[in-house]
């Protein structure tokens, strides 16, 4: 049987013998597709060169990527690739006249055409760091041998002889990321946290399977359950777990799966009660949650009954719950607010702080433009007094507390006029 060499990234140089692939130029490759879903079955692929192409790629999306490629490769495979050596590349820009300088910042960020762009850098320590996550082993640096130019890396690997709990993971990166459509890196970010507990869980795999089980779906299935599902399933599939053995199991995902849980578990923290500045209120959020869900594994409850209440909240849209995105959408909801504010629209602007304090309870200055559209609005004296107090707990900043004092002192002395009728906005430094 012939081997199977790939050419990723070819761009217009053709390697003989290689299957050359690129994504945005057809002149001389073989096949056009993405590098980071290849079509090659599992274990194929005997050698992969990448020259100049993982810097095309931010940081965690280069995780998925090297992932797909160990996914490919065969035990024993190798991945040869060459990218700017970020370090190197900015010493040079550093110390070189200004000629040197504009071709040295190309070779660091690309040039805006389309596959052109740079998007992170390495190190050969950043590199090989990525490449012993993924699974590689044998990394070693080489004189890189294009664009010798400029100051690059080549760097060498191979898959190893004992690869199958790897394997796992690279084909479960490949599975979310096709199934959820996910490209954005605003969720990739924190859906690689998530995966680091299935990586720190699947050490003890050989245990205690039932209670891996357990484990893996009660910490992972608020993210959204198709996590532990498509893990659960690449587990059976690599001979690490049996179906027959999991049939409840399987069960409650296939359930909370139709039910959009990680949805309900947003629409849940919308709604629950929250007290001012309490850092563990997450934690907490989360691990009740977890032994919920524990609960109904190990007893075996109806879970339908038991998950009632949250089954039957209106699901709130997003890929995965996580409260950076949670927390991200408050920052939205509050810059919105301060825009209706300032246009005027004090009723609305009202409505908008108030859903950005449902989801993060802990922004002084959500509190402190409420209390001023309170006195807008005529809302009461002791909600805008509670309003007032609320930010001042909250507030770290002692110029802004010092503001805030003064606000509620006029307010306590009947000088409501006295209040700006204008947002607070993030604070920002004055521009002198």
């Amino acid at each position: 049987m012939s081997k199977i060499n790939l050419n990723l990234g070819c761009g217009i140089v053709y390697k003989p013998n290689y299957i050359n692939i690129d994504k945005f130029d057809n002149r001389v490759a073989d096949e056009i597709c993405d590098v980071g879903d290849l079509s090659f079955e599992p274990c194929s692929v005997d050698l992969i060169e990448a020259s100049q192409l993982v810097e095309h790629f931010d940081y965690i999306h280069c995780k998925y990527i090297l992932s797909e490629w160990f996914r490919v490769l065969k035990p024993f495979g190798k991945l040869v690739l060459e990218t700017p050596d970020l370090e190197m590349a900015f010493k040079k820009f550093v110390s070189s006249d200004w000629a040197i300088k504009r071709t040295t910042l190309q070779w660091i960020y690309g040039i805006d055409s389309p596959g052109m762009q740079h998007k992170t850098g390495f190190t050969f320590n950043l590199l090989k760091n990525l490449l012993q996550e993924i699974g590689f082993e044998k990394i070693s640096s080489h004189e890189s041998m294009t664009h010798r130019y400029e100051p690059g890396i080549r760097v060498v690997c191979q898959k190893p002889k004992n690869y199958l709990k790897k394997q796992v993971f690279s084909c479960f990166r490949k599975r979310i990321l096709d199934g959820l459509e996910i490209q954005d890196s605003f969720i990739l970010i924190p859906l690689e946290k998530w995966i680091d507990i299935f990586l720190d869980l699947f050490e003890k795999l050989e245990e205690n399977n039932e209670a891996f089980i357990d484990k893996i779906i009660s910490k992972t299935v608020l993210c959204n359950p198709m996590l532990p599902i498509v893990f659960i399933d690449e587990c059976v599939k690599h001979g690490l777990l049996k179906k027959s053995d999991i049939k409840e199991e399987l069960c409650l995902l296939d359930f909370l799966n139709k039910e959009e849980f990680h949805k309900k578990v947003y629409s849940l923290w919308v709604k629950r009660k929250k007290e001012l500045a309490k850092p563990e209120a997450k934690s907490n959020f989360i691990l009740e949650l977890e032994k919920l869900i524990l609960g109904i594994l190990h007893n075996r409850l109806d879970y339908k009954e038991s998950l009632g209440y949250i089954i039957n909240l209106k699901p709130t849209e997003t890929l995965i719950f996580d409260f950076s995105l949670v927390f991200l959408e408050a920052k939205k909801l509050f810059n919105l607010g301060v825009k209706q504010f300032h246009k005027r629209d004090f009723s609305r602007a009202m409505l908008i702080f108030t859903k950005s304090s449902r989801l993060n309870p802990d922004n002084p200055l959500v509190y402190w433009n409420m209390a001023r559209l309170d006195l807008i609005l005529k809302s009461g004296d002791h909600a805008v007094i509670r309003n007032y107090e609320q930010a001042l707990s909250l507030i770290k900043n002692k110029a802004n507390k010092l503001n805030l004092k003064k606000e509620l002192k006029q307010v306590n002395k009947g000088r409501q006029k006295l209040i700006p009728e204008e947002p607070v906005p993030e604070f920002q430094k004055a521009v002198k």
